[in-house]
């Protein structure tokens, strides 16, 4: 189903996904793993239900999604609790659901969600990102997003894409958040986040700056800082 969905074949992925839930739902029985895979179907489900515009099945599928998660979570801490950090992070699947609300048309609900996954993970560029694009030019979002870019870290190119990727939270490309930064008015820290954005990236493109300045740092902290063969 996954490579399905990257192909973007998504009638056929509706099509699998639903039956492949609706066969595990059915179980009662259901161990660790069986839930797991629930999981991952139901998340599956409701993304592609999304994306073809229907919109009410995609909403009742992240309801069951949310639940059958909480269930796992359960499932894993009597049985498997080292397993439990290698589930998505929950604030990826408050993102989820938040853009199916999103794209149902239910801004006030997927705000909600967004700022449930900004809450669980501080810093996080993604949900800001999609915070102030349901709430388009509303100031607090905006110098919100302001202050995690400012603590973000330098911009990174990769793949010939530029990043802001803060290192324990979910990044974003830099163009939704220069589009933000740049038409909020009344700010001096959006001007400033965005000029400094700008900045980092004509200097990477001039090879002023490397193009990934914190691996850059790393990699120079472990050279030796002295030359010892001088002393031979």
């Amino acid at each position: 189903m996954i490579r399905y969905f990257e192909e973007g074949r998504h009638e056929m992925v509706e099509v699998m996904s639903t039956e492949f839930t609706s066969m595990l739902l059915a179980n009662k029985q259901r161990d660790g793993a069986t839930q797991t895979l629930l999981v991952k179907g139901v998340r599956i489900l409701a993304e592609v239900l999304s994306i073809r515009n229907k919109h009410k099945l995609a909403i009742n599928a992240t309801s069951v999604l949310l639940r059958e998660r909480k269930k796992l979570e359960k499932i894993l801490v009597q049985t498997a609790p080292s397993l439990l950090a290698r589930l998505t992070p929950i604030e990826r699947d408050y993102r989820t659901v938040g853009h199916v609300f999103w794209k149902a048309g239910k801004a006030s609900k997927a705000r909600k969600f967004f700022m449930k996954a900004y809450k669980d993970t501080p810093g996080n560029l993604a949900a800001l990102v999609a915070v102030c694009q349901v709430d388009p030019g509303k100031a607090k979002f905006c110098k919100l997003l302001a202050a995690e870019v400012k603590t973000s870290g330098p911009v990174i190119l990769e793949n010939g894409a530029y990043y802001l990727r803060p290192e324990n939270a979910p990044g974003s490309q830099i163009d939704p958040v220069l589009a933000i930064l740049e038409t909020c008015t009344g700010d001096e820290s959006c001007a400033n986040q965005a000029n400094r954005i700008r900045r980092e990236c004509d200097e990477i493109a001039n090879g002023v700056q490397a193009a990934n300045e914190r691996l850059q740092s790393a990699m120079d902290s472990l050279q030796p800082k002295h030359d010892y063969y001088q002393y031979s």
